[in-house]
């Protein structure tokens, strides 16, 4: 596969159509600077693809179009075509020659064409990817891109690898796959939050659900026990309300008698009260006197007393003072004493400081002289070290000396034992080489296997697509039905609202009031549509409503009218009606309570009947406001199971209608309507709420639908999952292997002598570092002499210096004893002195407390004498008082006599006026009583009518059924307790189960049907997530195989070119980042031309860059010739030498890759088998000129 032609128009400066016709080996394009040769180079990376304006030396893309001259005008548009000859296949298409075009305009509109057919940017490049031929692949190297090669950040480096290694398509499909997991995860995220949400309130509508079959089990149980405890204590309450009225009259008629029989004895009362009031006056004035004298006493009795408790409290005054003045003589003495002592103690203390003082002189003048002898041998020390320290630095730099020269003696110990075992390992390599044409010929056999059962894969791969396209067929065709079946739903419901909208079986009259507006502005409804029911007794209700379901429904009397008056005016005919308010204003009789009463007993009998199954009117679902219609119509029809059970039910019961689930119908009169079982679609009732199921159906549907939908999608999604082409990629891949094991054979004879001659230049190098070690051995050898006499005289001149230390240390010792000891005589000292002063502070204090002591004795015998004379004073007044005292105790017991004999009088005047009220209190009490008595009886009166208003009220509001009076023989018997308990209990159960939903079933059938749906729709997810896990596994073992695979054979390649481009020592090689994905992994160039040993690459010279660049790039070509490669003027800091070693590189490639090449070089010129000279013969126009050795080329 080689470039077939070039076409070039309006492309930088080509203005003109040129046509360049290329052939395969070398070809050379060259020219003065800016005549437009890179221009040739940039058309063909611009028509590859090129998006980067920068690349093609451009600030923007339009500017690639010719912008014209002083005499050409700027032109419009620009396009260039390349045509490529497709000879090996090489490109994925069955076309041999495919030619792709370019085209821009100066709006910024682009045009891509793929064989003169228009296609996008995105086909061209998935034609080149991993081909080597792309815009951004290695066919197409300038200069500058030999930096960028070799630069640190190795991106453009790492491009060129992965193309080789044809990982690209690896990695795009990873990069979908690894955006595809992300929505799969987002997906999966959402969905969990909706599960996680719907099961919250599918496990709330289930326990709503039994809640509700609960609750209505309870509630009919409370309902006929509560009602029937009512109408017990209705007629209980009627009966007590008798008796208590009769009760009453005869305790009123009582309660006069006894009024007037008080009010005769109130008034002899009255006499008895006036006298014993003068009486009580008397005694009181009495009573007020002694009160007086009485006082008096007190006032005096508490005076004496308090003088002679004063007495006594001076005497123990006296006492005390005495006792004090005692102690204070001996605290006196005590004092004194102490004042003695501490005088003989002063004076020893005083002795002891003297003695002290010189014993503290003596020891400072010895430490002194100590302390100078010690200083004179610390620096006899310090000299000593000082002495041993510059000889131990003189040793050390000789040991260094000598480490260091034993260390390069090793080194070159160890440089001769590499280039020995490089001699052995380069022999090993030679005889390896013999037995590996062998191995390459295994190699080519498992090759060519591994290309049978790629065929063979491709094959069933084939069948695996053509049998998803069946199932995907299948699928579609069931949803096709589906889809038919949904319009077959939608046409119904269309039906049914076309039968409601026209009232269909509905009475002309009837039709003509709904639709008319002239007779009511209220709402007009009809029996049939206020109600609904489940679908299973949906034809029973329509048979006992069958001769309703017409009448228009009213509330009131007057609508009535109006309806008829406007019926009768338009003659429209008669239709039917259904007022409430007509049949409940009848009151009724004794024999209609009396036939209601035994209708309710034949009710409850009939509910325990097998055949029973419900009451019809329990069984309509409709608002609160039309529930009286149906209770009214329906309250003696009784739902049965089939019509055998009606006729058997209505034998017992013949007051009762019944209706079968089938729409029989057996009247109370004995008419029967049997028969098949009507059409859903024909009955009437509840025909709206049909219309609204049967919309809901239409989302099961639906859902069915799409899920066959996504199933056609996932199996699609599979299909496109099975890539035949890239099968038949590989099979191409394993043939290009078969081609690259024949061209290693050919290397192999190149190798062997590369090594033979690596052989000789090891040896001679071992022969110089053998001469190079014998001469260290002799400086080694006298160093170590030199060292050892300096080490014998080191270690004497150590032992000196430890004597020396150990006489310091010594007199350091006696010297710290001394000071020690001087240091405690000072603190002894100072303790002495403390002792001493605290003695003296002790005589002052003793001084100042005796004084105290002489000033307290005086003041306590100066409080005795003052004591003495006030004992005195109040005797004599005490006297006195006591005098006074007795006076007023003679006048006292004449008070009390006088009072006493009046008290007489007064209580002989109340013991009779007490027999008077004694008889009245009798009898008030009688009347209070009586009067209690009645109060009670009005107050039972009053609770029981408020009770029996409340039961009223309750079992109406409650049941909607007024309570009636009737006679009960058990009363006595009934344990009205036990069964309020029963209804209380009831009730508490009811309020235990808290806020009831009574849709709550069909609500969690709704959201557990959404449940079971989401948790499908949540596992098809997760499987999905792990095919692609396992997908972008495999993707990625798959391109790291390959990358790492196709980067061994790159690197031993790089190594043999680079030494044949330099000379076969020097050094060169490939580094791939270690512990890091190789698609990721850095890749590090080591390069060391002979006699350098640059740290990094960037420090060689630009034209060993080149060279190195090369290497790789040819080193590339050997794994994965590119059939092109376009060279522009890479060759420029080459000299002759390198040119040479250059040009027969491209000689020795160009048998499989055609070269084009901008050069200004001449050695590079006699190379090429082609040439085109690029002139400008026209201002700012490019033109060529071509030359094929002595053929001239066309050149249009």
């Amino acid at each position: 596969m080689y470039l077939s032609k070039l076409e070039i128009f309006g492309f930088k400066s080509f203005a003109n159509k040129t046509n360049i016709n290329f052939t395969k080996g070398i070809t050379g394009i060259v020219g003065p600077n800016g005549c437009g040769k890179t221009n040739i180079v940039d058309a063909i990376r611009w028509v590859l693809g090129e998006q980067k304006s920068s690349t093609l030396r451009s600030d923007k893309m339009e500017n690639v179009i010719f912008n014209g001259t002083k005499n050409r005008k700027p032109m419009g548009m620009s396009e260039v075509s390349l045509t490529l000859v497709n000879d090996k296949g090489i490109l994925p298409t069955e076309y041999s020659e495919v030619t792709i075009t370019r085209r821009i305009f100066r709006s910024g509109e682009s045009e891509y064409l793929l064989n003169r057919n228009l296609c996008r940017l995105k086909d061209i490049t998935n034609l080149f990817m991993d081909t080597g031929m792309g815009s951004n692949a290695y066919s197409v190297i300038e200069l500058k891109m030999i930096e960028t090669i070799l630069s640190s950040k190795a991106e453009e480096r790492r491009r060129l690898f992965e193309e080789a290694a044809g990982v690209n398509k690896y990695k795009l499909r990873r990069r979908l796959s690894l955006k595809k997991l992300d929505d799969v995860k987002a997906d999966l995220t959402r969905v969990n939050d909706i599960v996680s949400e719907v099961e919250k309130t599918v496990r709330s509508l289930e326990r709503q659900a039994k809640k509700a079959d609960k609750y209505n089990q309870i509630q009919t149980v409370l309902r006929e026990k509560e009602i029937d405890l009512a109408e017990r204590e209705f007629y209980s309450f009627h009966k007590e309300n008798s008796e208590l009225h009769e009760k009453k009259s005869t305790l009123i008629t009582r309660k006069n008698e006894i009024d007037t029989d008080i009010r005769k004895i109130e008034n002899e009362l009255i006499l008895f009260r006036d006298q014993i009031s003068e009486v009580d006056s008397a005694l009181s004035e009495k009573r007020s006197e002694l009160s007086e004298n009485t006082n008096a006493l007190h006032e005096l009795q508490k005076n004496i007393s308090v003088s002679e408790e004063r007495i006594k409290s001076l005497e123990r005054n006296l006492e005390k003072y005495t006792q004090e003045i005692e102690e204070l003589k001996y605290q006196k003495e005590e004092n004194e004493e102490l004042i003695s002592s501490n005088r003989i103690s002063i004076t020893e203390y005083e002795s002891k400081l003297s003695g002290k003082d010189k014993e503290i002189e003596e020891k400072q003048n010895e430490i002194g002289n100590q302390k100078s002898f010690l200083e004179e041998k610390r620096e006899l020390l310090k000299v000593k070290n000082d002495e041993s320290l510059n000889k131990f630095k003189e040793l050390s730099q000789k040991e260094n000396e000598l480490k260091n020269l034993k260390s390069s003696h090793a080194r070159i110990n160890t440089s001769i034992e590499t280039l020995n075992h490089k001699i052995q390992k380069t022999t090993t390599s030679i005889a390896k080489s013999v037995g590996y044409l062998e191995e390459l010929e295994n190699e080519k056999l498992e090759v060519q296997k591994k290309l049978e059962e790629s065929e063979s894969t491709y094959l069933q791969k084939q069948k695996e697509k053509e049998n998803l396209e069946k199932e995907i067929s299948s699928l579609k065709g069931k949803e096709l039905e589906g889809k038919s079946a949904l319009n077959e739903l939608k046409n119904k419901i269309d039906f049914l609202h076309t039968l409601i909208t026209n009232l269909e079986g509905v009475s002309k009259a009837s039709k003509q009031l709904i639709e008319s507006e002239g007779w009511t502005d209220k709402d007009k409804t009809l029996f049939a549509d206020v109600g609904n029911t489940e679908e299973k007794f949906r034809f029973a209700l329509e048979a006992s409503l069958k001769n309703v379901l017409n009448n228009l429904l009213l509330e009131k009397y007057d609508d009535l009218e109006k309806a008829i008056d406007y019926l009768k005016k338009n003659d429209l005919g008669k239709a039917s009606f259904f007022i409430l308010q007509l049949n409940d204003t009848e009151k009724k009789s004794f024999i209609q309570k009396l036939y209601e009463y035994s209708i309710k007993r034949k009710e409850k009998k009939i509910q325990k009947e097998s055949e029973f199954l419900s009451w019809a009117y329990q069984l309509v679902e409709t608002s609160e406001n039309w529930k009286p219609y149906f209770e009214k119509i329906l309250n003696k029809t009784v739902i049965t199971e089939n019509l055998e059970s009606a006729i058997t039910l209505h034998k017992k019961y013949s007051d009762f209608n019944f209706a079968t689930l089938d729409g029989d119908f057996v009247n109370k009169d004995g008419i029967v309507e049997a028969g098949s079982s009507p059409k859903l679609d024909e009955t009437l009732f509840g025909r709206k709420q049909l219309v609204e199921n049967l919309k809901n159906e239409i989302p099961k549907h639906e859902e069915k639908i799409k899920s066959i939908q996504e199933k056609i999608i996932s199996k699609e999604e599979e299909l496109s999952k099975i890539d035949l082409k890239e099968l038949s990629d590989r099979g191409k891949i394993l043939m290009n292997e078969v081609n690259s094991i024949d061209k290693q054979i050919s290397q192999i004879e190149f190798e062997v002598k590369k090594s033979n001659e690596e052989i000789d230049k090891a040896q001679q190098e071992i022969n110089s570092l053998a001469s190079e070690s014998n001469q260290l051995d002799a400086r080694i050898d006298k160093l170590g002499n030199d060292i050892s006499n300096e080490t014998q005289q080191r270690d004497e001149s150590q032992e000196e210096l430890r004597k020396l230390e150990n006489e310091v240390k010594i007199f350091e010792e006696e010297y710290n004893t001394n000071l020690d000891e001087f240091n405690k005589n000072k603190v002894e000292l100072e303790r002495l002195k403390g002792q001493l002063e605290n003695l003296h502070n002790s005589i002052d204090r003793a001084y100042k407390t005796e004084e105290t002591i002489i000033a307290t004795l005086s003041k306590r015998e100066s409080d005795i004498n003052s004591a003495n004379e006030e004992i005195s004073t109040i005797i004599v007044i005490i006297e006195e008082k006591q005098f006074e005292y007795d006076e007023l105790y003679e006048i006292r017991n004449k008070l009390e006599t006088e009072a006493s004999e009046i008290q007489s009088r007064l209580k002989s005047l109340k013991e009779e006026a007490s027999s008077f009220e004694k008889k009245l209190h009798s009898i008030r009490n009688e009347r209070q009583n009586i009067s209690d008595a009645v109060h009670e009886i009005e107050i039972r009166l009053n609770e029981i009518k408020l009770r029996l208003e409340n039961l009223f009220n309750h079992i109406k509001e409650e049941y909607s059924l007024d309570l009636e009076l009737k006679e009960y023989d058990d009363l006595e018997n009934f344990d009205f307790k036990e069964r309020s308990r029963e209804v209380h209990g009831l009730k508490e159960q009811l309020k235990n189960l808290g806020p009831i939903n009574l849709l709550a079933y069909s609500e969690y059938e709704e959201e557990k049907e959404r449940l079971d749906f989401l948790e499908k729709q949540r596992n098809d997810l997760i499987e999905s997530e792990k095919d692609i896990i396992n997908t972008i596994k495999e993707i990625n073992n798959t391109a790291q195989t390959l990358f790492l695979d196709t980067f061994n054979e790159i690197r031993e390649n790089f190594r043999k070119i680079f030494q044949t481009l330099f000379n076969p020592g020097d050094e060169a090689d490939l580094i791939l980042e270690e512990n890091v994905d190789p698609l990721e992994a850095k890749i590090e160039i080591i390069a060391k031309p002979k006699g350098k040993r640059p740290t990094g690459i960037e420090l060689l010279s630009g034209g060993e860059k080149t060279l190195t660049a090369t290497a790789l790039l040819f080193a590339i070509y050997l794994v994965k010739p590119s059939p092109f490669c376009i060279l522009d003027e890479v060759d420029a800091p080459l000299d002759d030498a390198n040119i040479d070693r250059f040009t027969k590189l491209l000689k020795e490639f160009s048998s499989n890759t055609q070269f084009i090449i901008v050069t200004h070089n001449k050695r590079t010129m006699e190379a090429a088998e082609n040439m085109y000279g690029v002139t400008i013969q026209e201002e700012g126009v490019s033109k060529l000129a071509a030359v094929q050795f002595n053929e001239d080329l066309p050149v249009q």
